[in-house]
């Protein structure tokens, strides 16, 4: 009997060892999507997005302060590189990595900020010009966790971001189309 017991003690042990093991290699990367269609044209977005990169923390509710670490232009940006204050994240860092006005295109490396678990995050937003004065607004977060504790929180990381992602956009888009910052936005600024 203790010989069976000990054997299916070590049998459980590897197979907890291997799983481990395989989440900490994990390299399917999390990733989360949001689109929205505001009533302002792409020319009036894109001065938000683009010109105004440093400058989140206007409207949406999860950045507390924002602000340009430089003053270096990429691609014709304003900076290369932003600072946040995120609420429940803490400060990050966050490098551009494609800059064009004529894409109507952002991509940007959360380089420094984000838990450990996280080892790698991009976010991507593009702007389509839709005619008569409305435009598609896309989000594309790409995130890869690792170790063991990435692999067990990947699941409820991915619905902390994809609902940081749905206010952000919806924030974005009464930012843009209403020039005042979203209900969120003020509640969570007092």
């Amino acid at each position: 009997m203790k010989a069976t017991i000990k054997i299916l003690s070590i049998a459980i042990l590897a197979i907890f060892v291997s799983s481990t093991s395989a989440f900490a290699k994990e390299k399917t990367p999390t990733v989360v999507k949001q689109e929205l269609i505001i009533n302002a044209p792409i020319s009036k977005a894109w001065q938000v997005l683009g010109p105004e990169f440093a400058d989140a923390y206007k409207w949406a509710s999860s950045v507390k302060h924002s602000e340009a670490r430089d003053n270096t232009s990429f691609n014709g940006s304003k900076c290369s590189e932003r600072g946040c204050s995120i609420k429940g994240m803490g400060n990050t860092k966050e490098k551009l990595l494609i800059y064009s006005e004529a894409d109507h295109k952002i991509s940007y490396h959360v380089y420094e900020g984000m838990p450990k678990m996280v080892k790698y995050a991009t976010n991507t937003w593009t702007l389509t010009d839709l005619g008569n004065g409305k435009t598609k607004v896309e989000i594309n977060l790409i995130m890869k966790t690792g170790g063991m504790m990435g692999a067990m929180m990947k699941g409820m990381m991915k619905k902390k971001m994809t609902k940081m992602a749905k206010g952000i956009i919806q924030e974005f888009g009464y930012y843009v189309e209403n020039g005042t910052p979203h209900p969120n936005k003020i509640k969570a600024s007092k």
